[in-house]
């Protein structure tokens, strides 16, 4: 699976009304890179509901919004969204559809693209985070996407991203036993012959 960032060229701007239908971009929006705290770029007041939690900023809601050119290849593929960090509440559009959401602020979640993605054209990808409710936090929690994000692209058949899992069962100086679990998933509809093959190496990479 190939893994590459995904953090430059989104376009970033607060909303007042979370439940706003307007899904145009407007041109107060400004170009950012990610991780971004959105939170931080409002001025702290002593009377913000968030209190000293948050070091008296604000929550809000806030947009992102990022354009992926997917090549016609990429129907053979598989591609998928990795955030590692969206504090909160957090739901992926893809195309004005939604894709996927999470509503922790602090874990790392995925986002399957293929049946969204319209092959050989722009796509747009649109992040709407509501972190407008207060209080929400009992530290600063910052706000928005505020840690990296990936795009990862893969063979129609793929490894799930950290589906391996090691376990060493028994050890000493001259054995060890490993029990390895690995989730393999495909996009295919039908049956097929695939081979799993883990390589274990020592330092030397012998």
């Amino acid at each position: 699976m190939i893994e590459k960032k995904f953090n430059d060229k989104w376009k970033f701007w607060e909303n007042k009304d979370s439940f706003a239908l307007v899904w145009n971009v407007p041109e107060t929006a400004k170009e950012i890179t990610v991780p971004h705290d959105a939170m931080f770029e409002k001025n702290p007041h002593a009377d913000s509901l968030n209190g000293g939690n948050t070091g008296y900023y604000d929550g809000a809601f806030y947009n992102y919004v990022k354009t992926l050119h997917a090549p016609a290849d990429y129907k053979e593929k598989t591609v998928i969204l990795k955030f590692e960090g969206v504090y909160m509440n957090a739901m992926v559009y893809i195309n004005g559809e939604l894709a996927g959401k999470n509503m922790f602020g602090y874990s790392t979640f995925y986002v399957p693209l293929n049946d969204f993605l319209r092959y050989g054209e722009e796509n747009e990808i649109r992040v709407q985070v509501r972190n407008g409710a207060m209080t929400n936090s009992r530290w600063y929690s910052g706000g928005g996407i505020y840690r990296d994000v990936y795009l990862l692209v893969s063979d129609v058949t793929h490894l799930v991203p950290e589906g391996i899992q090691i376990k060493t069962t028994e050890a000493d100086e001259t054995l060890a036993v490993l029990d390895i679990a690995t989730e393999v998933k495909t996009r295919k509809y039908a049956p097929s012959h695939v081979v799993l093959e883990t390589v274990i190496r020592d330092a030397e990479g012998n």
